[in-house]
This record gives structure tokens, C-alpha cells and sequence, in this order.
């Protein structure tokens, strides 16, 4: 019996270090949460992206309004959106450089 609990702890450890992957993340690393990523997109959206993600989904526009606007819930609308605006320059900050310019 003894030898069978160390043999199940043993395949127990190898299992967790099989499935543990190496990651480019720093250690401080979290993830956001749905509405942070919101929040983000809110800041970074454009004309036209709603249409845009609405017609690569299948969804209406606006189905896709209302999960931006918060009214409804929906993971793989937020995160597509998100991916869209990542590397974008919030509207504010796009703002403030034309006006001091």
C-alpha cells in the first residue's frame, strides 16, 4: 500500500511539471480582468471596429455594442475587440498631441 501512495505522488509531481509551460511573462505578470479589458478598449475604440468585429463573428452590430457598452457579457467578443485595439494610442493622448501641436 506504502508503495503505491509514493508511486501516485511521484506520477502526481511529473504530471503538474508536464503541464507547467514556460512563459515570456515577467513573474509580476496578472491578468486583466474583464473590466479592465473594457475599460481599455473603451479608451482605444475607433469608428468602424465594432462593424469590423461584428462581421468576422457572425454577431450583430449591436450585439457587439452592447458587450462593449457593458450591457451584456460575452469573453470572446471583449477579448477579439481587445486584440484589435491593443497596440493603439488612446483617444485622449491622440487628442492632446493635435492640440498642442
Amino acid at each position: 500500500m506504502k508503495k503505491n501512495s509514493t508511486s501516485s505522488k511521484s506520477s502526481m509531481s511529473s504530471k503538474s511539471q508536464k503541464s507547467s509551460k514556460k512563459s515570456n511573462r515577467p513573474e509580476s505578470y496578472t491578468k486583466l480582468t474583464y473590466i479592465q479589458k473594457v475599460s481599455r478598449i473603451n479608451r482605444k475604440l475607433r469608428t468602424g471596429d465594432i462593424s469590423k468585429v461584428a462581421d468576422e463573428m457572425g454577431y450583430s452590430a449591436t450585439h457587439v455594442s452592447d458587450v462593449v457598452s457593458g450591457k451584456y457579457f460575452n469573453d470572446t467578443i471583449v477579448n477579439r475587440i481587445y486584440d484589435l485595439t491593443r497596440n493603439r494610442v488612446s483617444n485622449a493622448v491622440k487628442l492632446s498631441k493635435i492640440e498642442n501641436a
